[in-house]
């Protein structure tokens, strides 16, 4: 005799198990796959499964009636999201970073948030999740409620902590590939940020949903909840981020492609971020710093390296035969600008005259911008408007 069951699962289940079954697809991808920096990249899917195995557990929490206590220990877990996020940051932005024994305290919030929960037991599993209650004369403020408070605060507070954090070490970030690159789309790191903002975001208004719960204007969104969706907002972002930046979208590299140990260490010590070092030449004199300058003019004039989309300052120095230190200072105290303006100014005073060239009529306003040594629509268009007032377009038709 056959005996049927019927499965039902809430509608929000199924909504976190859909973005549960992209984030797993996503972390299995960023472990496994060769592309980009792979230690960031497994840093990456960890936190992509850790943000899965959370979610997991709120589903189990909202749809098994019966759990032992001990299970809810896994949202400490929570706390885990915040150095992770930490971590991946320190990983793309500083190729030297490697994992120390000095780093697991970061690690220790969330073990000693799970021995807290453990500590709690026995407790009803409907109350290990509720809010502690205030203003209620009927409720008693127990040591067991007060540790769940303790969690709470804390699963709220790691990841505002963190991602101010990461939003800090971006900022100096920033600065520096705008002194090395001069296509900067595929090292901007926009999609930390917007990871990070995500956090925020999601936090912010976890902690008012909180409040809300204390001041019993309803319970139909719970911190819970938001954190649980967490996953599903990564693998939406993750999956737009790998479409329109290079950094995640997964390209295979020929076996020819991969770097000797030389060649490895030299990208290293041209593609780093500055440390707090002191620098070999503080300061060039007024003399020197004239010469270099007057040899960089001639340069970009008659071989016109800017046409080079790629084009970065350690190689630009190379072809002047000066430490890229000296160009980069020169650069910035001659013509105030970063290296990345500097170059992109000559970009777009190269793609006006091709955009007037009566030569160049049967060529779009993008093919003018790849010409000129844009890699990308967005770019070409936002710095021309920024120097010449007009975007590419309304310049071609106007000057025509």
């Amino acid at each position: 005799m056959l005996v049927s069951h019927t499965v039902t699962l809430h509608l929000i289940s199924l909504v976190i198990l859909f973005g549960i079954a992209t984030g797993s697809t996503l972390a299995l991808l960023l472990c496994m796959a060769p592309w980009g920096n792979r230690r960031a990249n497994r840093c990456l899917g960890m936190l992509l499964t850790i943000c899965n195995l959370v979610a997991l557990a709120y589903i189990a929490h909202i749809e098994v009636e019966r759990l032992p206590a001990a299970f809810h220990a896994v949202f400490a877990l929570q706390l885990l999201f915040g150095p992770f996020l930490y971590f991946y940051c320190r990983l793309l932005t500083e190729p030297g970073f490697h994992w120390r024994a000095r780093h697991l305290w970061h690690l220790l919030p969330a073990l000693a948030s799970a021995l807290l929960w453990l500590w709690q037991l026995p407790v009803a599993g409907g109350d290990l999740l509720s809010a502690p209650c205030i203003g209620d004369a009927t409720c008693t403020a127990s040591d067991m409620t007060r540790a769940r408070f303790v969690h709470r605060a804390a699963a709220m507070i790691s990841p505002i902590v963190y991602s101010l954090w990461v939003l800090r070490l971006l900022r100096p970030y920033q600065r520096w590939i705008k002194e090395s690159y001069s296509n900067i789309e595929s090292v901007n790191l926009r999609w930390l940020r917007v990871l990070s903002y995500v956090f925020l975001a999601t936090t912010a208004v976890a902690i008012l949903v909180e409040i809300a719960n204390w001041l019993a204007l309803g319970r139909n969104l719970t911190p819970g909840l938001l954190q649980a969706l967490v996953p599903l907002m990564l693998s939406v972002l993750l999956g737009w981020f790998g479409l329109q930046q290079r950094s995640i979208r997964l390209s295979v590299a020929s076996p020819g492609d991969e770097p000797t140990p030389d060649e490895t260490e030299k990208q290293v010590a041209e593609n780093s971020p500055p440390t707090s070092r002191k620098p070999a030449v503080r300061n060039l004199s007024e003399s020197t710093a004239e010469a270099l300058w007057q040899r960089l003019q001639l340069t970009m004039e008659q071989q016109k390296p800017y046409l080079e989309p790629g084009l970065k300052i350690a190689q630009l120095a190379r072809q002047l035969d000066v430490p890229p230190h000296h160009l980069s200072e020169t650069i910035n105290g001659i013509a105030g600008q970063s290296f990345y303006d500097f170059i992109n100014q000559y970009r777009v005073e190269e793609a006006a005259r091709l955009l007037t060239a009566p030569s160049n009529t049967h060529l779009s306003v993008t093919d003018i911008g790849l010409q000129a040594g844009f890699n990308s629509n967005s770019t070409f268009f936002s710095q021309f408007k920024r120097r010449l007032g007009v975007s590419p377009s309304r310049y071609r038709s106007r000057e025509a």
